[in-house]
């Protein structure tokens, strides 16, 4: 894992960033949750690509259950090869939903704060 995955307790600029960012982190679920995929600003795409670049084991992601139609989440387990852990029990019928319930899984184990509760 990178520092770029760890939110560090110095007082660094990547620290202070960091900081900026998460305080606006109901804000920028909203921004998330209007529109989950396109252009987004600055400080959104900076959190986006932490959450693409974080390491695979106990990442969020969807697995298609009807292709363009079901999705059910998934879990990574980090080992090249193994298979996606599903969690049937929580499933999308809207992709855009399930983008948003990702989007705040993945911040609430980043933070422990839900975004969507902030708001």
């Amino acid at each position: 894992m990178t520092d770029f995955h760890n939110l560090t307790d110095d007082s660094g600029p990547s620290r202070a960033v960091w900081d900026a960012i998460l305080s606006r982190g109901p804000s920028l679920y909203a921004e998330y949750a209007r529109q989950p995929v396109g252009a987004h600003s600055p400080d959104l795409q900076f959190v986006l690509q932490h959450f693409r670049k974080a390491p695979c084991a106990g990442k969020f992601v969807l697995v298609a259950l009807e292709p363009h139609r079901r999705w059910a989440l998934g879990t990574l387990t980090g080992t090249r090869g193994d298979p996606v852990t599903v969690h049937d029990e929580i499933t999308f019928d809207d992709l855009a939903e399930a983008e948003r319930y990702v989007f705040r899984q993945r911040w609430i184990k980043l933070t422990a704060i839900d975004p969507a509760k902030e708001t």
